[in-house]
């Protein structure tokens, strides 16, 4: 991941991280003040709710296991009125129960310790796609601005046409999928007949102004879009 294009985005956004380890919580509290307009750091749910209520934080990294009210409850309580922040749990082991509450909570992401940086980095990312649905972060500095309709990269615009802002779009709304050219056709040209090299040609043309590997051909099926660390 191109680190400097993911200061740049998170430079705007505050984090409250709640972590009772004080030694992990100082490590990862300096590591995420270089990329962040502000990290609130405490040892307790109790605490972090009186900050959160007071700073208004728009990322939360909340260990589950914590004394007294656990990083669940304390994510479950701040569902209960704020469907917008993000909020990213980390626990040192996996637990079925707990994976299904973060689900039922719409939180962002569960993490297992010890985190990698690039998972974090993943992580914050997925954060940055779900607050900002204007901009989607591509990978290698490569942003799509759904305003703009345009690839940018630092500061440099690529304007799309109608046909690749849709086909763009489509292909981000179903990452991850293997789209075959029937749905392609059926999606993107209204049922409009449509060639197999008319589809590839669309295709070739959004590689060019955005030089990294996002699509993969499925031979005689379709395409699968897939960002490396999103």
């Amino acid at each position: 991941m191109n680190h400097k294009a993911f200061a740049h985005k998170m430079q705007s956004y505050t984090i409250l991280y709640v972590e009772d380890d004080t030694e992990v919580r100082e490590h990862l509290r300096e590591f995420l003040s270089r990329y962040c307009k502000e990290v609130y750091a405490c040892d307790s749910s109790e605490e972090g709710l009186k900050i959160y209520h007071q700073k208004r934080p728009d990322i939360l990294l909340l260990d589950i296991n914590l004394p007294g009210m656990n990083g669940i409850e304390m994510a479950a309580e701040i569902r209960k009125k704020d469907k917008k922040s993000r909020i990213l749990i980390s626990t040192a082991y996996t637990n079925k129960e707990f994976m299904l509450q973060a689900i039922e909570l719409e939180l962002t992401r569960y993490l297992v310790k010890p985190v990698t940086s690039e998972e974090l980095f993943a992580a914050f990312g997925k954060c940055l796609n779900e607050l900002n649905t204007e901009e989607v972060l591509l990978g290698e500095g490569y942003i799509y601005d759904k305003r703009l309709a345009a690839i940018v990269k630092e500061d440099v615009k690529n304007i799309l046409r109608k046909k690749e802002v849709a086909l763009l779009e489509f292909f981000i709304a179903h990452e991850g999928e293997v789209i075959r050219y029937e749905i392609l056709e059926d999606s993107i040209w209204g049922g409009e007949m449509m060639t197999r090299d008319a589809i590839r040609s669309q295709i070739r043309n959004l590689r060019k102004k955005v030089e990294i590997d996002l699509f993969d051909n499925i031979s005689g099926v379709g395409y699968k879009f897939q960002r490396e660390s999103y």
